[in-house]
């Protein structure tokens, strides 16, 4: 195996944080699997980043707990909620790192883990994904580590001289019936020029929508 420094990797490019306090627990064991399957990914210069892809099958088989979610009426098991903790935090940190977001939805509601609002990812397999593109000369490494309900998310590479700032996020139009928009923007700059600007913006309905509609895998 090549040696970090052989592959480029010199130091930190950005990082993404979440808080899942107050989660029950088979949902902090869905997280910790879910985690644990990005640390030590390693993207290529130029490789795109499918969340679904690297996380594989979820389901009892890779140790997933359930959760009781409601569907059409009736209360079935669903594996892996809590997953998209794990989406929302890599996003962040792919933004913090500056790099390109190819592929990104919002939640439904707007959902306490993800705090503040507007800055989290949903996913649920095989259709809502999270991608993103490693658009930078050299290899990116992925590190994630849990300390008690705080998750992290680390990339790892060498700056190329950009710099990303995010600007919110911003929440706006909040109603009494609790839905609301968010927005954010992630700027690049290079030298002090900005050289590319991403707006994020999310819709979250009422939350007397939910269980409904809910994404099982929050």
């Amino acid at each position: 195996a090549k040696k970090a420094d052989e592959l480029g990797i010199k130091g930190l490019l950005g990082r993404g944080v979440s808080d899942f306090s107050g989660s029950p627990k088979n949902r902090r064991e869905n997280i910790r699997i879910g985690a644990a399957k990005f640390h030590g990914i390693l993207l290529k210069p130029g490789e795109e980043f499918s969340f679904n892809k690297l996380l594989g099958e979820v389901g009892p088989k890779q140790g997933y707990l359930p959760e009781l979610v409601i569907k059409r009426n009736k209360t079935v098991p669903e594996y892996g909620g809590g997953l998209c903790q794990v989406s929302t935090t890599a996003f962040r940190a792919a933004v913090n790192s500056g790099l390109l977001i190819t592929d990104r939805i919002q939640h439904s509601f707007a959902v306490k883990y993800y705090n503040p609002q507007g800055f989290d990812a949903a996913i649920y397999p095989p259709s809502a994904d999270l991608k993103f593109k490693n658009d930078s000369p050299e290899y990116v490494l992925i590190q994630t580590k849990i300390e008690k309900s705080k998750l992290t998310f680390e990339f790892y590479g060498t700056s190329d001289g950009r710099e990303a700032k995010v600007v919110g996020p911003e929440e706006y139009d909040k109603k009494p019936d609790g839905s609301m928009k968010a927005k954010f923007v992630q700027e690049i700059y290079r030298n002090g020029e900005l050289v590319r600007k991403m707006t994020f913006r999310s819709t979250y309905r009422s939350p007397d929508l939910y269980p409904i509609e809910k994404n099982p895998l929050e």
